[in-house]
Formats: C-alpha cells, structure tokens, sequence
C-alpha cells in the first residue's frame, strides 16, 4: 500500500485531507459549511425517564439551537448534487450546561474507521475519473462496497424539514439505578395538515430560503426525537451497521423550531461528544474521532484560517 494509506491518521490530517479535496475557506467548517440556524424549543414526552435520568429527557421543556447544514465542505455547494444534510442539535439545560445530538439524513456512517473515512476522500478526488468509474472502484473495494448503492439511493430533499435524521453513532443512556441501555436517536419530522406529501416552498436549489418562507407563511417545522433501543446481539460500536427496524422505539419529545437565530450558530461547535449526566458516549472508533476533528476544525475557522 502506499503512503496515503496510511494507518493511525489524526485529526489534523483528516482535516488537511477535507482541505486538499476541495480548498479552504477561512472562516468556514471544514465540513457542513453551508447551513442555517434557528432557535428552537424541545419539550420531552418523558417516556424516557425510565432509561435515563437526564434533564432534557425528563418532563420539563428546554430550550435549543438547530442547524441545518449541507455535508459538502464548501461555503456554496450545489444543493442538487450533494444530497446528505445535517441536523445538528444544542440543547440548553437548567444548570447552564448542554448536549449535543449531531445528525445526518443517512442512517449509517459511510465507513467503519477514522482511516477508511480518509481513503475515501482520497479515492473520491483521485483523477482524471469520473464519478461513474469513482463508485465503481468503490465498489470493489469491499470496505467501501455498499456506498455506492447507499448514494444512488439518495434523493435531493424538498426541504430540510421534511427529512429524516439519525445519529449514526451509538449511545448509552444511564438510568436513575445506574443500569445502561444503548440506543440510536433519529430525528422524525412532524408534518402539517395538508403537508404530507412533503410538499416544498420555493425552489429546490435554495433550502435555507425554502425553511424561512415556511415560517413566515405560518408553518410549523417540529420534530420527533424516536430512541431505538438496542437489542444484545446489536453491534454497538460499528456506525456502518443498521439495527432491525423491529427494535423497541421511545418516543421522547416535540422539538419545535422558532425562529432564525439572530447571531447564527458560526461559532458553535456542535461536537457529538458532549454529553450530559444520563447519557454515555459508546466506544465507538468514528465517534470518538469525529471530536478532535471538530475541534482542529473550528480552531482554524476562529483563526481564520
């Protein structure tokens, strides 16, 4: 294997690798650049309160802070051709602290390991192939051999408020007895009457404009957050596998967006990390390596770099 196989790769160097694919942009994420914020209320159903002793998750509603964002790592992607967007959530506890759930329209990670993630972008950005002849290398390279069918199936969403977000990564939550339960979070969208057919409002190529016209015309934009529990034979640390759609569900609250947020969220890192009292990281490899990446990430884009 060549150099740029390399294993053991660090965060810089995965942030140096987003940088040679598609430049930099001082100022801006290195990836999810393009995006819009709102502030936001989530109110807990309290059906979780059995799995876990964390404020947010008991009765009392909390507020937040949404972003909607576009996977690609330029300020001005074309929206039509990457279909993968972000959600990622901040919620405000009581005691002045918060906890992120960081999430994609995607119902797996891509890869199984920080290195593979690397290579991807690397055999992604190798030239002079077309995307075509990319995905097919892809293909028969058996670590990557269900990505291209993954992306083939994606569809450029209407809107961001009609997608379905999941976490990806595995989490356990951690019950006033101290017991565990590993779960998923997915992000469902509630739609209005009449809405159903998630039906869009504007064009298809702005998705920031189409989210404010939804608001200003009197449309709410809520979300339910489902928890998917863990059965024992789920592999917990491996993002690339789905569980059975038959697992146990929770539905654990409303979250209702409110209104554009005035300072945006350009200085927030919303790293998937940070947890609270009742919630556990899993172990995880791409998780735990997604956290220094977010933060080489957003101490060039302070700098300005």
């Amino acid at each position: 294997m060549s150099k740029e196989l390399q294993k053991n790769v660090t965060p810089a160097e995965a942030v140096n690798t987003i940088e040679r694919v598609v430049g930099t942009f001082p100022g801006y994420r290195r990836a999810h650049t393009k995006g819009i914020a709102f502030d936001a209320i989530f109110e807990p159903s309290g059906e979780a309160s059995n799995w876990t002793r964390a404020l947010h998750l008991q009765r009392d509603p909390v507020p937040a802070v949404v972003r909607f964002s576009h996977f690609w790592p330029t300020p001005d992607p074309n929206e039509l051709l990457v279909p993968i967007k972000g959600m990622a959530v901040q919620f405000r506890l009581p005691d002045g602290s918060f906890t992120n759930l960081t999430m994609a329209n995607i119902p797996v990670f891509i890869t199984k390991t920080p290195e593979a993630f690397v290579r991807l972008l690397q055999v992604l950005t190798r030239e002079p192939l077309s995307l075509l002849e990319k995905l097919e290398v892809l293909r028969r390279m058996p670590e990557f051999s269900t990505l291209p069918d993954l992306l083939r199936s994606l569809k450029p969403p209407i809107s961001f408020a009609t997608e379905c977000y999941h976490s990806l990564h595995s989490f356990y939550l951690v019950s006033h007895e101290g017991e565990r339960q590993a779960v998923r979070f997915t992000w469902e969208p509630l739609l209005s009457e009449g809405l159903k057919e998630r039906k869009g409002f504007g064009p298809p190529t702005n998705l920031e404009s189409e989210l404010r016209r939804r608001l200003e015309t009197g449309h709410q934009i809520r979300f339910r957050l489902i928890l998917q529990l863990a059965a024992p034979e789920d592999n917990i640390d491996d993002p690339s596998i789905k569980w059975p759609k038959e697992r146990k569900t929770v539905d654990a609250g409303l979250l209702t967006i409110k209104s554009i947020r005035e300072e945006s969220a350009d200085r927030m890192v919303f790293d998937p990390t940070v947890m609270t009292d009742g919630i556990e990281n899993s172990a995880d490899p791409i998780l735990h390596f997604r956290s220094p990446v977010y933060g080489v990430s957003a101490n060039r884009r302070i700098h300005g770099r």
